[in-house]
């Protein structure tokens, strides 16, 4: 066997290495892009969550802020015997932006806070004659917007 024969029979040509090392490469390449992608991502998103978590809690701290001076309101109204006429003229004289309505035994008393300008924390309390005090909803949902101007344009299958 001579010199030229030998080369020719060896199993793995430079070509062949020199194509998997650049396929390496570029793989490695795609990962390094996509991991910097996914990090710059999930950056964002929780900048995104730490300010609606700060928005959140301002519209907490103010609806518990209304609840604690409904409940002063609530126990000195009891106090004095006439739970239904102090409780009522106290909370529309002190308290604004709420809705007060009569229930068996007591008030319901429902009122919202703007969280931002898609969402707000709605609250609904219940307030006995004895000066108790049920939290019955406190919860977030979207503001509401009147759906008559928005139309989605999605086809109904008419030409």
């Amino acid at each position: 066997m001579n010199k030229k024969d030998r080369l020719n029979t060896s199993g793995l040509g430079v070509g062949y290495v020199s194509v998997m090392i650049i396929f390496a490469v570029i793989c490695l390449t795609i990962f390094a892009v996509l991991s910097f992608s996914a990090a710059s991502s999930s950056d964002g998103f929780n900048e995104r969550s730490g300010d609606y978590l700060k928005q959140y809690y301002a519209a907490d701290s103010a609806a518990k802020s209304k609840l604690a001076q409904l409940d002063e309101i609530a126990m000195i109204a009891a106090e004095t015997g006439f739970f239904e006429d102090e409780f009522e003229s106290a909370v529309s004289e002190q308290i604004d932006g709420v809705s007060l309505s009569r229930i068996a035994g007591g008030f319901s008393v429902i009122w919202t806070e703007k969280i931002n300008d898609r969402q707000e924390l709605s609250v609904e309390v219940g307030f006995t004659s004895d000066g108790d005090c049920e939290i019955m909803r406190w919860q977030t949902g979207t503001i509401s917007e009147d759906s008559s101007d928005s139309h989605l344009g999605v086809w109904d299958g008419s030409f």
